[in-house]
């Protein structure tokens, strides 16, 4: 692991701290050499740090600090709605590490043109056989290297896609998706339990995140509305209903992954937010509090315009 890249990028050259609120994390970073700090003590936070909450207080306490700190570049990484346990958040240290952050917000401002200057895709690579067009007035979510002059607390995920979200139904979808891609890997959050659920969801998305990231699955869509997902023939789609809640089968997130440097990296079977950013497409389903937020990740697949 080497902190080159992100110091350069990010933090003026200076290395940063890591800030966490669990012990066992912090004993290893301490052991890699980091100088690090239990969230639980501070009344700031560092001018430079990597930060991992491990519970939604932590996260909360973050942003409370963030407040009382006039100077910070701190990059935040919500281990608490993926998988709150020391061996992923090592594992989400490691490809943050490996990752380059320079060329990932100059990719970044690329895409986001690219995007900006179209409204119709085609998708290719890795098998990929879709389309998807952009609504004229629709504004993607990019990082820019501007957002990170001056100082900042960024989720992670930020650095390495360019997205459009859809969380309000209320409102239109400011893309509509049609077409099939090849899946690696699969993330699921829930941001808090939710009663109103089937009981074994969980178990049942590590089953089948572990099937995808051994077999690979298919996922097909038909107006923004996911028909099928299969692995090896055998259909899944009842499972994803299930989990996504009132938003059902609805996409609910277009996403273009801009992180190249994680792929030799990447472990599929681990659900880690920082897997979503691998250069490529992925797609979403569910808001993470109805019901599970369901990202399909669809590596090496490429965006062109539509002509």
């Amino acid at each position: 692991m080497s902190l080159k890249n992100i110091t350069s990028t990010l933090f003026h050259h200076e290395k940063p701290s890591i800030i966490a609120d669990s012990e066992d994390f912090l004993r290893e970073c301490a052991f890699l050499g980091f100088n690090t700090a239990n969230i639980s003590g501070l009344q700031k936070l560092p001018k430079n740090s990597i930060v991992f909450s491990f519970s939604n207080d932590a996260a909360k306490k973050t942003f409370e600090l963030a407040k009382n700190t006039e100077s910070k570049k701190s990059v935040f990484c919500a281990t608490q709605v993926f998988e709150p346990t020391t061996a992923i958040a090592l594992y989400s240290l490691k490809l943050l590490l490996s990752s380059n952050f320079e060329d990932a917000l100059h990719t970044q401002r690329t895409v986001l043109n690219m995007l900006n200057s179209n409204e119709k895709f085609v998708l290719s690579g890795n098998d990929a056989d879709a389309k998807v067009s952009i609504s004229p007035h629709a504004e993607p979510y990019a990082l820019l290297a501007e957002d990170v002059s001056c100082d900042f607390v960024q989720s992670v995920a930020e650095f390495f896609e360019v997205h459009y979200a859809h969380m309000n139904p209320q409102e239109p979808c400011p893309f509509s998706f049609t077409g099939t891609l090849k899946i690696a890997g699969i993330l699921t959050v829930l941001r808090k339990p939710n009663p109103i659920l089937p009981e074994g969801l969980k178990i049942s998305l590590k089953w089948l995140s572990d099937r995808i990231s051994n077999d690979g699955a298919l996922l097909s869509i038909e107006d923004n509305t996911i028909t099928s997902l299969q692995i090896k023939n055998e259909e899944h789609i009842k499972l994803l209903d299930l989990a996504a809640g009132f938003r059902g089968l609805k996409l609910t997130e277009f996403a273009i992954g801009v992180n190249e440097s994680i792929a030799s990296n990447i472990d599929y079977s681990i659900n880690s937010q920082m897997n979503e950013g691998i250069s490529g497409i992925h797609l979403a389903i569910g808001d993470g509090s109805s019901g599970y937020h369901i990202d399909f990740l669809s590596p090496a697949v490429s965006v062109y315009p539509d002509h």
